[in-house]
């Protein structure tokens, strides 16, 4: 990089040789940082002095922060916050729009300080301006919106600079202590405030602009005729054939890649900073247009262990550590849902003062817990559950309790206030030593007490959720930087890689939506922002080609990719680049391209590799009818619940579902039954009216945070009529409930001299005129429980529970008819119990001598298997 800057410190120091070996007092207007280490090398080059005090090297906002604006200038927080109180006493605003609406007023108001302007003396001068440019009359909204900004604009103009304003005080008050000599190197993309300084430094101080030496030349030259033409330079079919009579080879080291998807782009780019790092290629940049495209690489590159060092920053919204703040504010707006309370309570910045082992168990415990008991929101509800079960989790729940209080529902605060009442809470949570420890999290804190700080004399009160609103817009826009890491791959954006010699370079993302950049947000279209006197689109899409010019004029070599396609949508590359590719394929028969993909690529179909099937090193010591089912329908699951100990936590249940149901009526039976064993006894008006209160009870709990429930709780009630019917007509027929819920156990041997432990819970237990018989309530229809027990061997449940209880009979009783009945096996009992212990024995001893246990799972059994992404057998 110093041959970029050889010539200008030749011409400084031909002006400023005798000043050797102090040259601080010369003051260097750069362009960014990253041109200091650069220039001074090429300086102590060409000076030849082994020690020397180097020119003060500065940006121009570094130059007017260290002059200072003075007192009275307005931070853009304390500006921020004057707008949103100005636009609040509008009455046809959106509530919700204010802030987004103050920080664009905010914007528009830098644009026009940096702009040099001033408002006219009336609103007709300005609306005649809107007029023009729209070239017709206002309409009353435009009408209303017009006089909005200018009443605005007049207002704030008024009442003293805000931050551009002490910018330019900055800038000036510098230039008037100004006595040594100024010098400027490569200073681009200037607002006209800037702009306005530097002729002013040129008239007094006698400015002078360094050169800047051009280590490629014609490349620059190609680029410029591609890009930049004179208005006499003819069209580019004609500048592409007499382009090639006095450079016979092309002087452009760039290539072209477009892929198919964002995947393949991160693959093929990661593929090409490996190959130039095996070149020995060690100051690489990677710009990013697209910042999608940009953290996909960053993704792939650190599986292979390789590292950017990342100069643009990342919005603090997208940082990790930010989301502590965002999911404790929606804890408090959302009564503590249980999801985000778990998520919360799983972050590692989240009571970091505890030890990170036991802190984790007693959250593990808790989802359990909260799981079990399905409880969906409200803190002193999980408190409570906590305390009932002797929780490790209370002592956490009960500090968030604390920290909450502060947070109370309808309170407003200052923006400053609910930043303290923020700073208690992090502390309460201990959260705030984990953020400090963290870099982004450090940079995050600084910001929030550099925010405190500025608005500490701000009296306006706010609510917590339009609070919120203005805080999650600071996240949104300030940004952090990873500073930690150094690597020779830099990521950076096309301002800040102007000047900078690199090895190689890679434009990412350089699609049609990205380069040139799309126009911002604006509140103004481009006419009306011209007429004012505000920079339009075009001034953009010049700077940004302008850097884009010189950064590939300076770079070694250089790799321009984007993704060609979105789904199943053609993604146009850049405008830009489609001019490029056609002048080079004109005047050098190469279109630069280097893997345009035609079409999006099918999913890459990889060799079928055999693997081998999982074994069991042992038996599981217990084995119930559902663990049995398991290793009949797919051995595969039975192993990963078995052998890898793998299972599904209980997960809440928001809204009520059909198993939730089964639950409730399982409960309601067992209890019903259990308090009345003998149905005879009561006439059967008060058996129904029994079934009622018992149904109410036991979907009481889940009424109160699902309106569902009620639904499925009339669903029962117009059973119980069909189910005392059965009931009754079974007691009469001589078949009496015994129990319900009765736990059996029993071992069975096997051949090798093992012993499995068969078990089970079984709904209901009768005495029948044959003997014990053994029922499992379903809350299906008979037809699809015969289908269900249709072919001998599919269904294992009631098969197990005769060789688990020597019952006389088994059957499933269907729930969910008009008419309750017990559909049972069409085969006896007896003769299905033998079967089914012959092939649980012959089973078993297979599997514990090491029969493979491979995924073959019928379709389903797969639909609703918690393993098909562990087997991947689709």
């Amino acid at each position: 990089m110093t041959a970029t800057f050889a010539v200008a410190a030749r011409v400084l120091l031909a002006e400023q040789g005798h000043r050797l070996p102090d040259l601080s007092a010369i003051t260097l207007l750069v362009p960014h940082h990253h041109v200091v280490p650069a220039f001074l090398a090429a300086l102590r080059r060409e000076a030849r002095a082994p020690v020397f005090l180097p020119p003060r090297l500065t940006t121009l906002p570094a130059l007017a922060a260290g002059a200072g604006a003075g007192t009275g200038v307005q931070t853009d927080s304390q500006r921020l916050a004057a707008l949103y109180g100005f636009l609040a006493g509008v009455d046809w605003l959106d509530d919700a729009a204010l802030w987004p609406l103050a920080q664009a007023m905010l914007d528009l108001l830098h644009e026009l300080d940096d702009a040099r302007l001033v408002p006219p003396a009336e609103y007709g001068d300005f609306s005649r301006q809107i007029e023009q440019a729209v070239r017709r009359g206002l309409n009353a909204p435009l009408e209303r919106e017009a006089r909005l900004v200018f009443e605005l604009w007049r207002a704030f103009h008024g009442v003293g600079p805000g931050s551009r304003g002490g910018y330019a005080l900055g800038l000036a008050r510098w230039r008037d202590q100004a006595v040594d000599p100024v010098y400027s190197l490569g200073l681009a993309g200037l607002s006209r405030m800037e702009q306005h300084f530097l002729a002013e430094c040129r008239a007094r101080l006698g400015l002078v602009d360094l050169p800047v030496a051009e280590p490629w030349p014609d490349r620059r030259a190609l680029l410029d005729t591609v890009w930049r033409p004179g208005p006499d330079a003819g069209s580019l079919l004609e500048r592409a054939r007499t382009w090639p009579a006095t450079r016979p080879e092309s002087p452009l080291a760039l290539e072209l890649l477009g892929t198919p998807d964002l995947e393949s782009q991160a693959g093929q780019v990661a593929a090409r900073l490996r190959a130039w790092l095996a070149e020995g290629r060690r100051d690489i940049a990677v710009i990013a247009l697209d910042r999608l495209a940009a953290r996909r690489l960053r993704a792939v590159l650190e599986r292979d262990h390789i590292l950017m060092q990342d100069e643009t920053g990342w919005t603090f919204a997208t940082a990790t550590v930010s989301h502590v703040i965002d999911r404790w504010f929606a804890l408090l707006q959302d009564g503590f849902y249980h999801r985000d309370l778990l998520d919360l309570l799983k972050s590692p910045f989240v009571f970091a003062d505890r030890p990170v082992g036991p802190r984790l168990e007693a959250v593990a415990g808790l989802e359990r817990l909260v799981g079990r008991h399905g409880v969906v929101a409200g803190l002193e509800r999980f408190i409570a559950l906590a305390a009932a079960e002797a929780s490790e989790a209370l002592p956490l729940l009960e500090r968030l309790a604390g920290a909450a209080r502060p947070f109370r529902k309808g309170s407003r605060q200052t923006l400053a206030g609910w930043l303290g009442a923020l700073f208690l809470a992090l502390d309460g949570i201990g959260a705030t030593a984990a953020m400090a420890a963290d870099p982004a999290g450090r940079q995050l804190l600084d910001l929030l007490h550099r925010l405190a700080a500025e608005l500490a004399g701000d009296r306006t009160t706010y609510t917590l959720a339009r609070w919120r609103a203005w805080l999650n817009l600071q996240l949104d826009r300030a940004t952090f930087v990873a500073d930690e890491i150094e690597s020779p791959i830099r990521l950076t954006h096309l301002a800040a890689a102007r000047l900078r010699d690199f090895d190689a370079v890679v434009v990412l993302g350089a699609d049609a939506a990205h380069l040139p950049p799309a126009g911002g947000d604006d509140l103004f279209s481009d006419a009306v922002r011209l007429q004012l006197g505000l920079p339009g689109q075009c001034q953009r899409r010049d700077e940004t080609l302008a850097d884009l010019i010189d950064v590939l004029s300076r770079a070694d070599c250089a790799l321009i990719a984007w993704q060609s396609w979105q789904g199943t949508e053609p993604n146009p590359r850049s405008p830009w680049l489609d001019r490029l590719a056609v002048f080079h394929a004109l005047a050098y028969g190469n279109d630069l391209a280097l893997a345009c993909q035609p079409g999006p690529a099918g999913p890459a179909v990889a060799p079928e590799v055999p693997l081998a099937a999982p074994r069991l090193d042992g038996l599981p010591a217990r084995l119930s009818a559902s663990g049995w089912q398991t290793l009949i329908d797919c051995p595969y699951r039975f192993f990963a619940r078995h052998g890898l100990g793998l299972g599904e936590d209980d997960e809440v249940a928001e809204q009520m579902e059909k198993a939730d149901y089964g639950e409730r009526v399982h409960q309601i039976l067992r209890r019903f039954h259990s308090e009345h064993p003998v149905l005879a006894e009561l006439p059967p008006e008060q058996l129904a009216s029994e079934l009622v209160r018992i149904g109410s009870e036991a979907f009481r709990a889940r009424e109160r945070d699902d309106y569902l429930a009620r639904a499925w709780r009339g669903r029962w009630e117009k059973h119980i009529p069909a189910y005392l019917d059965w009931a009754l007509a079974r007691e009469a027929a001589g078949s009496r409930w015994q129990a319900a819920e009765a736990v059996y156990e029993r071992e069975l041997a096997l051949p090798d001299g093992g012993m499995v432990t068969l078990h089970g819970r079984l709904d209901r237990l009768d005495a029948g005129p044959d003997g014990l018989e053994v029922l499992d309530y379903k809350t299906q229809t008979r037809t699809l429980l015969k289908n269900k027990l249709k072919v001998p061997g599919e269904d294992v449940q009631l098969p197990f529970y005769g060789l688990l209880t020597g019952a006389a009979k088994a059957g499933l009783v269907a729930l969910d008819d008009d008419k309750v009945d017990v559909v049972e096996m069409q085969r006896p009992l007896t003769e299905a119990v033998a079967d089914e212990a012959e092939r649980l024995t012959a089973t078993l001893a297979a599997v514990a001598a090491g029969a493979p246990l491979p995924a073959h799972g019928a379709p389903e059994t797969c639909r609703w298997c918690e393993m098909r992404g562990l087997c991947r057998r689709e």
